[in-house]
């Protein structure tokens, strides 16, 4: 590896960097055992001779990876201490239409910039079924090395698409369900899996003016009589609401 390869590798850490090269990078066992079980295109498997005699395994069934020494690896690294395996693969270009909407439940992610909450709801929505996720424009790098690390291998599960909400909300069809604090009680509304769109907003700012007008069905989860706290974390909001979907359809079926 040259000191070359090691600025190229360093500049995935930015989103600059990133975007101009159509590649990421995952580091760890699990990730970038994810990685080569997915249909993403891998580019390179950097390992130290240490990771190989301690993960023979994982190495063997792997088997496509460049030794690089321990001083090169710390330096690519997003970790204090590396975990010793370092892989690079390229940005998936996903499609993901309003229409869409009409077979299936779509998450919206309107403005979440914190890279481990983007990262949980991306892990959560996996869990339930939710293949395919829509964030606006400002959303936090869903490629970032923190988001992918939160995302504990969900993100090479599902279809993730950066769009201009308001655009791609003036021709869906279906319901569109946003996260507000006045709304229906959650536990009352009826979502089905099998459709719709559902928003959830920044907990800063929730979901914005600009897309308000297009949430047809606003859903509230309710506070306990009582209870002083001003908002949830939005990778928990996002939670029980998937959660409540995933109920209530197993329930009627």
């Amino acid at each position: 590896m040259t000191k070359n390869d090691v600025k190229e590798l360093q500049a995935l850490r930015q989103a600059k960097g990133r975007k101009e090269r159509g590649i990421f990078a995952v580091e760890g066992n699990k990730l970038v055992e994810e990685l080569t079980n997915s249909r993403f295109r891998v580019n390179n498997i950097f390992a130290t001779e240490q990771w190989v005699e301690k993960n023979p395994v994982l190495a063997k069934k792997i088997a496509d990876y460049e030794i690089i020494a321990p001083k090169q690896m710390e330096q690519i690294s997003n970790f204090v201490t590396p975990p010793g395996i370092f892989a690079t693969a390229m940005i998936p270009s996903f499609k993901i239409k309003p229409e869409d909407s009409s077979r299936e439940l779509i998450l919206m992610l309107d403005g979440i910039n914190d890279p481990g909450n983007l990262g949980t709801i991306i892990r959560t929505a996996d869990w339930f079924g939710i293949k395919k996720i829509v964030i606006s424009e400002d959303t936090c790098d869903p490629w970032q090395p923190k988001a992918i690390q939160s995302t504990m291998g969900s993100v090479f599960r599902t279809q993730i698409v950066e769009t201009d909400l308001v655009k791609f909300l003036s021709e869906v069809k279906t319901p569109v369900f946003g996260a507000l604090m006045q709304g229906k009680n959650i536990y009352q509304t009826n979502i089905k899996s099998s459709s719709g769109v559902v928003i959830i907003g920044s907990e800063s700012h929730g979901i914005r003016e600009n897309v308000m007008p297009f949430v047809s069905c606003p859903i509230n989860i309710p506070r306990a009589e009582g209870s002083l706290t001003e908002s949830l974390n939005a990778s928990v909001a996002a939670g029980i609401i998937i959660s409540e979907v995933f109920r209530k359809n197993s329930t009627q079926r």
